[in-house]
């Protein structure tokens, strides 16, 4: 339509200066009419790059995840690239998926959150080269040493957990419970944690005593009518979805907490300062994990290296949930 060559054509489009401005005026106003598209597929073949990252997420309606996918978008578009998002559920067979649609999709690099697959197996569906894996459910750390592998980026767990339970126990609370996410090995290490967290204060019983789903934080009821049959001064819940999920459900039974039973959760959600009470959690800094995953996935597909393993600190931040209690109530929930 513009009367000049392919080549003419595909330098115009891209302002290249060896064509004149007029040609170029005219392939652009051609382009628009015919409504034309680069094939980025076929450019990507050609460059052998795409610009695009792919974000292998547990659970995109999760707001712990869609605060990660958030910032890591934003970072990977400051770095010139797209984002393509998929989903694994906690489901390996769907983690293989997206893995095989991104291959097929040609990105540069992926970046896998919380994901199940064991990273070895992961490294056998891409480019192991252009991999970053965070806060995998696997034991990488236990007790809390540092991981030895490249491209890690893990929150200090362990050390957020302690704090927890240091915290309850000052408010004078000794029989404390876990309330974890069904098979996860995440949920499992953390429950460790707290075991041995309360051994250093000479605590020592039955943790898991109400037995939780993967998303138990969809059905709280089951769960909470567990609680409100042995009732324990405070729950250390595996996230902070679970855990405003069963402060609602503990409020239709007619327990109120941090009254009856304290409650503490894990992650730091916009949601838990906004519920009543305000939630005490376990901040994990979710918007630095975004953006280290596509800044450190970026600096890989550019180096061809690896970057270091990351441990980022968390922070415990008490709200109404676990509010001391009344000394004489205190003293009526004592326990030897």
């Amino acid at each position: 339509m513009a009367g000049v060559s392919r080549s003419t054509a595909s330098r115009a489009l891209v302002d290249d200066p060896r064509i004149s401005e007029p040609t170029r005026n005219a392939v652009k106003a051609a382009a628009i009419e015919l409504r034309y598209v680069p094939n980025a597929a076929a450019r990507g073949l050609r460059a052998r790059r795409t610009r695009i990252l792919g974000l292998l997420l547990a659970d995109l309606s999760d707001p712990f995840h869609g605060q990660i996918a958030a910032s890591f978008e934003q970072e990977a578009l400051a770095g010139g690239y797209r984002v393509i998002v998929g989903t694994g559920m906690q489901d390996a067979t769907l983690e293989r998926d997206v893995l095989r649609v991104f291959t097929e999709q040609a990105v540069d690099g992926i970046a896998v959150v919380s994901g199940v697959m064991t990273m070895n197996e992961a490294r056998s569906h891409a480019r192991p080269d252009r991999m970053i894996f965070v806060l995998p459910d696997q034991r990488l750390m236990e007790p809390h040493t540092g991981p030895a592998e490249p491209a890690l980026i893990l929150t200090d767990d362990a050390g957020g957990v302690e704090a927890i339970v240091n915290h309850l126990v000052e408010t004078g609370r000794r029989d404390i419970a876990y309330v974890g996410s069904g098979g996860l090995v995440s949920s499992t290490v953390r429950r460790e944690a707290v075991e041995r967290a309360l051994k250093k204060h000479g605590i020592t019983h039955l943790l898991d005593r109400y037995p939780s789903p993967d998303d138990g934080w969809r059905t709280p009821g089951p769960i909470a009518a567990l609680i409100a049959a042995d009732l324990p001064e405070a729950l250390i819940c595996y996230d902070d979805m679970l855990a405003l999920a069963l402060m609602d459900a503990l409020r239709a039974l007619g327990i109120s907490v941090p009254d009856d039973v304290a409650v503490v959760g894990f992650d730091g959600i916009p949601f838990a300062e906004m519920s009543n009470p305000r939630l005490t959690t376990v901040v994990t800094p979710l918007t630095e994990l975004g953006r280290l995953a596509a800044s450190s996935l970026i600096e890989a597909i550019r180096s061809g290296r690896l970057p270091e393993a990351v441990v980022l600190p968390v922070e415990l931040v008490v709200r109404e949930s676990t509010r001391a209690r009344p000394p004489q109530l205190a003293e009526g929930h004592a326990i030897d």
